[in-house]
């Protein structure tokens, strides 16, 4: 057994653990995310009507509720060993309308990121950087899987823009509204 001296002990730098930090971090994401669609802005115009307006558009002025977006549900996991993650549910149109759909954004930290690289440093959870997510559509009626996309991104970056952005390359990318050659006859 060691025995430490008073004065060594309270020298003693102490850091929480990598996962404290990750579950941290995610629920300052999760109460980010949730404000996003909690946006109640009246004036604005409704892009969900007219998807040619949707193309046309300008990010900064454009929110959830410009899409018809509304908010299933947003919870944290903390089941992995090695990536705590976030899952936000939301869906676009009502249950039998045509083109209604549901997405699933899965953010996922690895426990790498959390680890601090200088022991002396003092480690905050704005030092991590980088999360994969995962973006799903699904079909409402069947809840069939549309497409995914997947990407390495940046935490800072995350924002209402980035999200609608993603829901806009997600819908372009996986789109089942081709346009069908027709020939007319007399």
């Amino acid at each position: 057994m060691k025995i430490r001296k008073y004065i060594e002990f309270i020298k003693e730098e102490l850091q929480d653990t990598p996962e404290s930090y990750i579950s941290t971090a995610l629920s300052k994401l999760k109460r980010k995310i949730d404000k996003m669609f909690d946006s109640d802005e009246d004036d604005s115009p409704d892009f969900s009507k007219n998807p040619e307006d949707l193309k046309r558009r300008n990010s900064d002025k454009m929110s959830f509720k410009d899409l018809g977006v509304r908010l299933e549900s947003s919870e944290i996991s903390k089941y992995s060993k090695l990536y705590d993650s976030l899952t936000i549910k939301f869906t676009e149109g009502n249950d039998g309308e045509q083109g209604a759909s549901t997405y699933t954004l899965i953010l996922m930290i690895d426990i790498k990121e959390a680890i601090p690289e200088d022991p002396d440093k003092d480690f905050d959870i704005d030092d991590i950087k980088k999360c994969y997510i995962k973006f799903k559509k699904y079909n409402i009626d069947t809840f069939e899987i549309i497409g995914q996309i997947s990407k390495n991104v940046k935490i800072k970056d995350i924002n209402e823009d980035f999200l609608i952005d993603l829901k806009i390359e997600i819908d372009d990318k996986f789109s089942d509204n081709e346009e069908e050659f027709e020939i007319e006859t007399n």
